[in-house]
Parts: C-alpha cells; structure tokens; sequence
C-alpha cells in the first residue's frame, strides 16, 4: 500500500512538471502571441474605458457637407487622439430638431455639440452660463480674423457676444429658370412690383410661378420679412420683437399683404403647407415652376447629375428687390453663416479643445473643396474646375454688401416664434385676413416677449 502511495504521488508530480514545462517550454511563439496579445487586450480595454464619446445633435442632416466634413475631420483627429469620438445624431425637419433639443436640454442631457441659431432660447443657456464663449475660443487661438466678417456678425447676439460657430456661408437669391423667362419675354424682376407682374405672367402661362417650402415654415417667413428690411433695414424685426413697434406698422402690413397675395393668388405650388424641402427644389429643378428663393448653399444640387443638362443650363439668380425709398442697397440683402454650433460648457474640457483647434486648421479647405461656400476668408480659382454657377456666386459673395438681413425666427422669442410659424401659412390660404394677422401677432409679442426681453 505504501508503494502504491508512493508511486501514485511520482505520477502526480510528473504530471505537474510536465504540464509547467508545456507552459513555459514548448509554446514560445504561441508564448509570444500570447504575450502580444495580452499586452493588447490590457490596452484595448484600457482604450475602451479611458474612451470619450461626444455627441453632436444635427439640425441640419448628418449627411449634409458640413456634418460630413466636420467627421471627416474628426476621424483624422482621432488616430492622433484615439481616446476622442464623435458620433452625430439627427432629426427630421428643422420643428422636430428644436423640440427634441429643448427635450434633451430639459431632462439634463444636453449634447456636446448642438446646432442653434442666436436666437432667445440660446440667449437663455448663455445666461445660464451653459454654453462656451466661441468668439472668446476663437481670439485665443488667433483665428477670429481669418473668417469673414459678416459669418462672425451672423453669429452674434444684439450685445456682440458669440457662442455658436460659423460653419458654412452663403448668400439668398432667387433661383430662376432662364429658357422659361425667355420664352415668355420675361426679365430678372428688380422690384417687388415688377416681381408680381412676372408671377401673374407665369401663372397665365401655364407655370407655377414659385416653389416654396412651406413645411419647414421659415422659407416662407422670409416672404414676410422682405419688404421690411428693404424699407427699415432691421430695425422693424429689432423693435417689433419687444413690443416697440407694431406688425400694423407700414413695413409689418407691407410683408403681410405680400405674403397674403402670394398665396391666394395662387402663385405658390398647389399644397405648399405640405411641401418639404427637398420637394420644393425638384419642383423647380423639373422645370414646374419658374422661381425658386434659397441660399447659395444649393449651387451643387443644381450641378449633380440627377439634373437633366438642358436645366442645368437655364439656372439663374437674381437679388431680392427693392422698393421704393429703400433704406438698404441692392447688394444687402439676407446673408448668413447658417445655424451655428454650440459647444457644451461642461463637456467642453482639453481634449474637446483640441479638436477644435484642429478643426479650425483643416476646415476651409476642405470644406469649400465640396463645392461649398466657407465661413473662412476662402476661395477657389478656376483651376479647380468647380461648375460655371459656382465661380457665379462665388463673384456675387464677393460683391455683395455689408448690411445683412436677419431670419426673423432668430430674434423672437420661442412662443410668438412658433405661433407664426403656424400662423404664416393660414395667412397665405387666406384664412387670415392681413388686419388680423396683424392684430394676432401684436397680442402674441404682448404676452411672450417680456418673459425674454426687458
């Protein structure tokens, strides 16, 4: 019996040995594999915690060249800075955008990134001392000076301060179908008066004479503001948004019956209310209707080759009128450096820093490079070989003024903002008359703007 113990007890330290040695000894390279795996496995994990995700909410669709170069951007920062990764989000149509934004903001889960305007909302963050002073950012890293001066003033509340980031530039004009202009005798409108005579002309014809984007609300907003910035400049906006002036005033009436006229003499497309965006621009670029208003920001769209040739061949533009006694000149008109970004105070920490200090570096030209227009002093010459239309409204950027007009969505204050919104388009269908328009909108700025204006 002891032998038996004795043995079965060698066996077992023999069985040890053997498998020690197996460990140690005969799997060097899988020994080595294993150490370069080990090795990573630690740091991938370690990669993994030590990770940061910010998040950029989008207003103006993740696909679109800004959100696209900005990632592009941000992919390249991150070989250098792999703890760094920023993922967009996006929503539907610019109401849904700002709502699920409030929403966020409310229930304490404001993005790093966001897309806002300077409008009163953001005022009330500013205040709350929730967002990143960009002009600040931007003169402590020598680059305020390199952007053009009206993308920075686009930017800026009443007071001067900057908390969004200009990303794009561009100029609004009316879009307009050359060859369908020609056949009917027609010339580029230069004023409001002359620009009916042309919609009535198209409409005897057989045209729609304008394609409009009525569900997002704001392009047909700026029918309403036309005529008051060419007979006030922005002084109607600035005052009328805190009670000061009156929608009943001559150049509020002067908008309000343009846009009444528009509608329900049936110069806008049938269901206009409806109409999204990308609709209203095919409409136009199939040669349905004759006039089209947007910003420069479409120049590609009307190159790509979803465009038949002979369209492409027949895209013109021409500047907002005038009226009589302007007190703006033809060259002002509305110019912007579109919805801006915000950055997160409290997500806004080195490491987001440094992105922006490299995004600063590598963003004109490779976003002007898309076929876009920079905020940046930025340009590009024929050699690039961009489409005639490009180098068309690239020239006209270079002409035009320094008096912009300002969206009127981004001085009201949210409530009566979103009341003519609403509003605007039953005014247009002629379910209000211009007098009580009016009278509708004086009592909503009664009631909604002390609460953000004292």
């Amino acid at each position: 019996m002891k032998r038996y113990v004795k043995w079965l007890t060698l066996a077992l330290s023999l069985l040890v040995l053997m498998a020690v040695a197996s460990a140690c000894g005969g799997g060097n390279n899988n020994n080595n594999d294993a150490a370069e795996t080990g090795s990573a496995a630690p740091a991938d994990e370690s990669q993994k915690a030590d990770k940061k995700t910010y998040k950029w909410f989008v207003a103006r669709g993740v696909d679109g060249p800004q959100a696209v170069t900005v990632k592009e951007i941000a992919d390249e920062f991150s070989k250098t800075h792999p703890e760094f990764e920023l993922v967009l989000e996006g929503t539907g149509d610019r109401p849904s955008y700002l709502q699920k934004l409030r929403t966020l903001i409310a229930s304490n889960e404001m993005p790093a990134m966001f897309d806002t305007d300077p409008d009163a909302y953001a005022s009330k963050l500013v205040q709350e001392g929730k967002l990143v002073d960009m002009k600040k950012v931007l003169q402590d890293l020598g680059k305020y000076e390199d952007f053009r001066p009206i993308a920075l003033q686009y930017q800026q509340f009443a007071d001067g301060s900057m908390y969004t980031l200009p990303l794009e530039f561009g100029i609004e004009v009316f879009w307009y179908n050359i060859k369908m202009f020609k056949d009917l005798g027609l010339e580029p409108p230069k004023t409001f008066d002359e620009f009916m005579k042309v919609s009535e002309t198209l409409k005897q014809n057989g045209i729609t004479p304008i394609a409009v984007d009525g569900k997002d609300k704001w392009p047909v907003l700026r029918y309403l503001a036309y005529q008051p910035f060419r007979m006030s400049g922005n002084d109607f906006i600035e005052n009328v948004k805190q009670g000061k002036a009156s929608f009943k005033d001559p150049a509020g009436m002067a908008g309000i019956q343009f846009v009444h006229e528009l509608g329900t003499k049936g110069y806008f497309q049938q269901g206009f209310t409806a109409t999204d965006y990308t609709a209203a621009r095919d409409l136009f670029l199939a040669g349905k209707t004759g006039i089209y208003y947007m910003g420069s920001w479409e120049t590609m769209n009307f190159a790509n080759d979803k465009v038949s040739a002979e369209m492409k061949d027949n895209i013109g533009f021409f500047r907002l009128p005038m009226t009589e006694g302007a007190t703006t000149a033809e060259n002002d008109y509305f110019i912007n450096s579109g919805i801006g970004l915000a950055f997160n105070q409290e997500t806004f920490d080195d490491t987001m820093k440094e992105f922006v200090k490299f995004l600063l570096e590598k963003y004109p030209e490779a976003y002007t490079k898309k076929g876009q227009f920079s905020p940046f002093n930025y340009s590009l010459d024929q050699a690039q070989g961009m489409p005639e239309l490009f180098y068309k409204i690239q020239d006209e950027i270079a002409k035009s003024g320094t008096v912009f007009a300002v969206p009127w969505d981004t001085r009201l204050d949210p409530a009566t903002n979103e009341l003519l919104g609403n509003e605007l388009n039953a005014l247009a269908l002629g379910a209000h008359t211009p007098d009580d328009f009016a009278e509708l909108m004086d009592q909503a700025i009664k009631e909604n703007a002390p609460k953000y204006f004292k």
